[in-house]
């Protein structure tokens, strides 16, 4: 009896044995085949270790082939023909395509559907897919076909030239959307269009010559946008427009979001305001990390982000910057904001700008200023400003003078009812070795009702270019965060021989400095 009892449980013992060894084998298994066949398993990281070997390859073919071409020119300048003509030996003939696209060419490797891009200087970018949209002209439908609601969580998308100009054309419609633009795309670039088929056009080359030359009007600007628009850090390259009345990306905004987007190009307005994004901005509207490179030119008032600020408006802008040159035939001009002006009784206009610049040479009539052209207020309306954490160092000026009119290189004009406060800011004087800087950078003068240069401290070149003068910058920073919203103050970083410039990712969280992901 005992010896059955005993042979039982060792068969009992040796089921149980084997049954745990075929769990522990299975669970072995399981991590064998996820570390082979998971996200970050052997054979995903082999592909993408591939995929980076390949595109250093090519960029480096892009690069040799760059200084060859620069060599054999003798002013040192980059050909079509003969950067073709070099990355031909680099590979062979048909591997690769150049294309002139105005500022830079873009370089297509055929057989890995990648492309670089080479500005005048040899400068090489990339590596960049080569994406083509299945429903060009169609933004409610995704790139791979998805169908998308508009919201917050499924935004309408822009992936092709067709796409952007479809949005155009129907703004009604599309009105309150969210929509996102899904990658950077170049009004002159042929790998930016899809079929073409756009404003009774029926071929890329034929859309393309009516969106970019310059004896048209070029692209018609968004109307009357009250949504949420996010460019997710790409780029709208050469984009043309030149019409009456209201000339930007954005004729008018209304309780908005614009933001993460760059844009160059030119913009003009015949006989209305011009600008890089909004033309006309009313209501409550939030404005980030946009920067502006199109040269802009307004018959009235002209800026890189907003032209006009109009009454009952409360306006957050942060992260901004104007590259572009900027000229107001007949109104003011300035880097971020041309025109701020309450004209009613009663009515209120609102606006801070943090953590931004203009590097752009600025031009007006009457009144030009490095930020802010005109802060206006007429009839018992009130304009309030608040500049925290901002710098000019382009050339501002204006054309005539008056009891109103003038320029400065913070803002032109202030006018009535105006109140302005400045905070860490710095902008040159004039063309010698001298810069002026509000002394709210330095001492604790919260508000300045009218700028001048008494009201400024003015310091050498060579000082402003210091890491000691960054340390003044950062500590004003850290000391005098603002209250009135969540908007973080940027770090000021120094650049060797330069001027102080921002770094928008490096936020003071009221602690420390913390870098935003």
């Amino acid at each position: 009896m005992n010896m059955e009892k005993l042979k039982k449980n060792n068969k009992g013992i040796t089921l149980l044995v084997l049954v745990i060894t075929i769990i522990i084998l299975l669970i072995l298994a399981g991590i064998t085949i996820s570390s082979i066949t998971g996200d970050n398993g052997i054979i995903r990281n082999a592909g993408q270790a591939k995929e980076q070997t390949e595109i250093a390859n090519e960029k480096e073919i892009v690069e040799k082939a760059t200084v060859q071409a620069m060599g054999n020119n003798k002013y040192g300048n980059i050909e079509e023909s003969e950067l073709q003509e070099q990355l031909n030996k680099e590979t062979k003939e048909g591997k690769t395509k150049v294309s002139d696209v105005g500022k830079e060419f873009e370089v297509i490797f055929n057989e890995s559907n990648r492309y670089y891009t080479v500005d005048k200087d040899g400068n090489v970018e990339g590596a960049y897919e080569i994406i083509e949209d299945k429903y060009p002209g169609d933004i409610t439908v995704g790139k791979n076909g998805e169908e998308l609601d508009g919201n917050e969580k499924s935004p309408y998308e822009i992936w092709c030239i067709e796409d952007l100009v479809k949005w155009s054309q129907n703004s009604s419609i599309y009105v309150n959307s969210y929509i996102r633009l899904g990658r950077t795309l170049d009004f002159k670039s042929n790998l930016s269009y899809t079929n073409g088929k756009m404003l009774g056009c029926n071929s890329i080359e034929e859309l393309k010559e009516l969106l970019t030359n310059t004896s048209g009007n070029g692209f018609t600007p968004i109307l009357n946008y009250n949504g949420n628009f996010n460019g997710l850090k790409n780029e709208i390259k050469n984009i043309y427009i030149n019409k009456s009345g209201y000339a930007a990306l954005f004729a008018n905004a209304n309780n908005a979001t614009i933001k993460n987007l760059k844009i160059s190009g030119e913009i003009i307005s015949k006989d209305g305001t011009a600008s890089g994004f909004i033309a006309h901005c009313y209501g409550d509207n939030k404005i980030e990390n946009l920067e502006n490179s199109c040269n802009v030119l307004g018959y009235k008032d002209s800026a890189g982000i907003i032209g006009i600020i109009h009454e009952n408006s409360n306006i957050y802008i942060q992260n901004c910057i104007n590259n572009g040159n900027l000229n107001s035939d007949n109104g003011n001009a300035g880097g971020i904001i041309g025109n701020s002006y309450a004209a009613s009784g009663g009515t209120i206009i609102n606006f801070y700008i943090y953590n931004s610049c203009n590097n752009g040479n600025i031009n007006a009539r009457t009144n030009a200023g490095g930020i802010v052209g005109s802060i206006n207020s007429d009839n018992q309306g009130i304009s309030k400003g608040n500049l925290y954490n901002i710098y000019n160092i382009g050339n501002v000026s204006a054309k005539s003078t008056g009891q109103f009119e003038g320029n400065g290189a913070i803002y032109g004009q202030l006018r009535k009812d105006v109140q302005l406060t400045i905070k860490n800011a710095f902008m040159l004087k004039d063309s010698n070795e001298k810069v002026g800087v509000p002394n709210s950078c330095l001492v604790n003068n919260e508000k300045i009702s009218g700028f001048d240069y008494v009201n400024a401290s003015i310091l050498e070149k060579s000082y402003m270019q210091s890491s000691e003068f960054i340390e003044v910058l950062n500590r004003y920073t850290i000391n005098n965060q603002d209250n009135i919203n969540t908007i973080g103050w940027s770090k000021w970083v120094y650049n060797e021989n330069n001027f102080p410039t921002l770094d928008s990712k490096i936020i003071w969280n009221g602690t420390e400095w913390e870098e935003e992901i």
